[in-house]
C-alpha cells in the first residue's frame, strides 16, 4: 500500500477550483472592458451613433449589478469549498489522533 498505510487528504484541486472561478470573474470584467471601452471609441469619433453610448451606459449598470450577484455566488461557493476542506483536515486529524489511541 502505498504512503505506509497512511490516509492522505489532498485539498490541492479543492483550490484550484477556487483559484479559477477568480480567475473566470477577472477575465469575465477585463473582456466586458475592453468591449465597453471600444464601443465608446466608436461613439466618441462618431462611427457609432450617440445613442448606442447611452444604451451601453445602460448595459454596463445591468452588467455590474448581475456581475456583483455572480460575484457573491462564487465566493459562496469558494466559502463551501473552503469549509470542506477544513472538514477533511480536521476529519483526518482526528483518524489520525483515533488510530494513534488518543482522543
Amino acid at each position: 500500500m502505498p504512503n505506509d498505510g497512511l490516509i492522505h487528504f489532498r485539498s490541492g484541486n479543492l483550490t484550484d477550483i477556487q483559484s479559477q472561478t477568480t480567475g473566470q470573474q477577472e477575465q469575465y470584467i477585463a473582456i466586458w472592458d475592453n468591449v465597453r471601452t471600444q464601443l465608446l471609441g466608436l461613439v466618441e469619433a462618431g462611427l457609432v451613433d450617440a445613442q448606442v453610448g447611452s444604451v451601453l451606459q445602460e448595459r454596463d449598470q445591468i452588467f455590474r449589478r448581475e456581475a456583483t450577484g455572480f460575484d457573491d455566488s462564487v465566493l459562496a461557493q469558494n466559502t463551501a469549498v473552503r469549509n470542506v476542506q477544513n472538514i477533511g483536515i480536521e476529519g483526518g486529524a482526528a483518524m489520525v489522533r483515533a488510530a494513534r489511541g488518543g482522543a
